[in-house]
């Protein structure tokens, strides 16, 4: 176990102690950054990730203390008994207020040690269901998990009212448990960094060799089977004979050699309309380089991805799950379509290809959704408020 203290300039910290648990410090980086600054006002925060889970993470660089314990993002039977063990003591140790576990695994761990260590509060915010579009004995054993997470947490939260109505209905959460801030989301959209710009947009295209006229279809995530980008790379094929002006970009870290198959895919297509890029620090700029944005994803929780597109002016194409449907309006700042549908997805895609004007239309009704319901400082208040109120009190 390693300990990185991260020196800061504020004020010494209050006596409450809070201990976040996350897999991977890109989940940190990404959506969990404002949380921490916010929640150091009130609280001090201690981060269990594993630092050597996605390198390239750029540093936190955040007002609280950093443990790397070796938590697995996969189940590993032997490792997950270890951090489990070395999640106990540190917790036995320290005496936390609260322990707020991040992502399905993790929150595993956190919610069963924290429970064994007597942790009084225990926090899981659902965002996005790994067994959903699972079958069999491995939809069994992760729904299994999650149904022990919510019985051994103390606070349950959901990230989304439709995600919400599916674990109920699934039997995971009672009538009374996870409910949703506001109108949903973790982290919602700093509508100021995500907005239009012609000049980020030529600049861009620029760079990577995308023709100016080009209708370019932007990806913008982790690439693996999950979210969906082998319909995506296949529908675009597809759509790219009826719309030839289509054009396909693609952000993200590869898993799993997706990239290439996906570049297989793509290559095999003929005349070579695609970019496929890694890891970025400039999402926002990716947004402002295309005209739509694409998320054919099987399983979310509430992506903030099409909140970002939405801020940047861009409709969007998601596939028609739980996780997709509260920030994406269907026929108003969006398109939906059936989950692993090829066909129905390039329909989608040659649809807002072909009409500029929809695409426009579609634009400006996202931008104002995202920044009516969620706006990122509206967002962070209500987590803040709702943090404040478990561990100093109303």
């Amino acid at each position: 176990m390693r300990t990185q203290e991260m020196k800061s300039s504020q004020p010494p910290r209050p006596s409450r102690r809070l201990c976040i648990v996350c897999a991977t410090p890109m989940m940190i980086h990404f959506f969990l950054k404002e949380h921490i600054r916010l929640l150091s006002e009130f609280s001090e925060i201690t981060i269990v990730t594993n630092m050597q889970n996605d390198p390239q993470t750029p540093a936190l660089n955040l007002p609280a203390r950093v443990i790397s314990l070796g938590l697995q993002r996969n189940i590993v039977l032997r490792k997950d008994l270890s951090s489990l063990m070395a999640l106990l003591a540190l917790l036995r140790r320290e005496k936390f207020d609260l322990i707020w576990g991040v992502g399905p695994k993790a929150g595993l761990l956190a919610m069963s040690a924290g429970w064994a260590a007597a942790i009084p509060k225990r926090l899981f915010i659902f965002q996005g269901e790994v067994w959903a579009n699972k079958r069999g004995i491995g939809r069994f054993v992760l729904k299994t998990m999650d149904r022990l997470i919510a019985r051994l947490a103390t606070h349950l939260l959901t990230v989304g009212h439709f995600e919400r109505e599916f674990l109920c209905q699934q039997g995971v959460l009672s009538g009374q448990q996870g409910a949703t801030l506001g109108q949903g989301s973790i982290a919602g959209v700093d509508t100021a960094k995500f907005q239009p710009d012609a000049l980020t947009r030529t600049q861009m295209r620029d760079r990577w060799g995308i023709p100016e006229e080009a209708v370019v279809v932007l990806f913008l995530g982790r690439l693996n089977a999950d979210k969906g980008i082998e319909d995506l790379a296949h529908a675009f094929r597809a759509a790219s004979k009826a719309c030839p002006n289509l054009w396909l970009l693609m952000v993200g870290p590869d898993e799993n050699g997706m990239a290439r198959r996906i570049s297989a895919i793509l290559d095999d297509a003929g005349e070579r309309r695609h970019t496929l890029i890694g890891f970025t620090e400039q999402p926002a700029a990716c947004f402002n380089a295309a005209d739509m944005f694409c998320l054919p994803s099987y399983r979310e929780g509430f992506p903030v991805s099409v909140l970002e597109a939405a801020a940047s002016g861009l409709p969007s194409i998601g596939s028609d799950i739980y996780g997709i449907r509260g920030a994406l309006i269907h026929g108003v700042t969006g398109l939906l379509f059936t989950a692993g549908d090829r066909d129905s997805l390039a329909d989608a895609l040659v649809r807002l290809g072909r009409d500029e004007s929809e695409r426009a239309a579609m634009g400006a009704s996202a931008r104002q959704y995202a920044k009516t319901h969620f706006e990122q400082e509206q967002v962070l208040a209500r987590y803040a408020s709702f943090f404040r109120q478990i561990l100093i009190g109303p």
